[in-house]
């Protein structure tokens, strides 16, 4: 049993400090590492928002369109500009195109 307390005694005694200071260098390059991944992560992010926030505005922009295409169909030429339903439609697409060249 001697022989095993003097093994890990010594193992403990040499070579360990050198162990615990890799471990530690290691665990500092871990966290560097997982740091710059959460950066990465979060610019991804906050950039799939935006383009999911540009794609929303842009669907809606198109469905205004297509309301503003049926509305001028089923309106007399002469009453275009004086249309209330008309002119609200052209406003909120206005709208949209420029909070969609807001977007990145």
């Amino acid at each position: 049993m001697a022989k095993k307390k003097d093994f890990f005694q010594e193992v403990k005694t040499k070579h360990w400090p050198k162990a615990r200071k890799e471990l530690e260098k290691g665990i500092d390059n871990a966290k560097k590492m997982l740091s710059a991944g959460e950066k990465q992560i979060r610019q991804f992010s906050e950039k799939s928002a935006e383009r999911t926030r540009k794609i929303s505005l842009q669907v809606r922009k198109e469905k205004l369109i297509y309301e503003l295409g049926k509305t001028i169909a089923r309106t007399a030429k002469n009453k275009w500009g004086t249309t209330k339903k008309v002119d609200k439609l052209r406003k909120e697409i206005k709208g949209l195109e420029k909070e969609i060249k807001k977007i990145k």
